[in-house]
Order: C-alpha cells, then sequence, then structure tokens
C-alpha cells in the first residue's frame, strides 16, 4: 500500500469502492479511478474530495499545494 495515491489509501482505509466515492462526490466510479491514477480533478470535485476526508487528501497529492489554500480560496467572498 505504499505506493498508492493518497485518495486510495483514503478510500481503502474506510473500505469504500470507488462507485461510492463517486456517489459521494457526484461523479463516475472511472472519474475516480483516473484521480487515482494521478490525474488532477476540476475544482468543483477537488473541494469535494477535500471536504469529503476532513483535508486528508488534498492538493497537494497532486499538485504540491496545501488543502488550506483550496478551502481559503473557496471562503473568500467574490
Amino acid at each position: 500500500m505504499e505506493n498508492l495515491h493518497q485518495l486510495t489509501k483514503w478510500r481503502l482505509d474506510r473500505n469504500l469502492s470507488a462507485a461510492d466515492v463517486g456517489r459521494m462526490i457526484d461523479c463516475t466510479r472511472l472519474t475516480v479511478d483516473r484521480y487515482e491514477a494521478g490525474r488532477m480533478p476540476r475544482q468543483p470535485y477537488l473541494d469535494r474530495i477535500v471536504v469529503m476526508s476532513d483535508g486528508e487528501v488534498n492538493a497537494n497529492h497532486w499538485l504540491g499545494r496545501e488543502a488550506a489554500d483550496i478551502v481559503a480560496r473557496r471562503r473568500t467572498p467574490a
């Protein structure tokens, strides 16, 4: 389990399938598989992943940014 993406580790630790995660963030199982393979989620899905995982999985796992950066942007009024 050493080389697994953080999203995969999070999902497996909770005995969830990729389809379960897809339902939680409103996308398909195939999309979750792509994220777990390293594809960067689009902003709405990335935000949902961060919230769903309470920040355990964050943009750092794709881009090297901290989850706080995403949360801060979402909380800043436009």
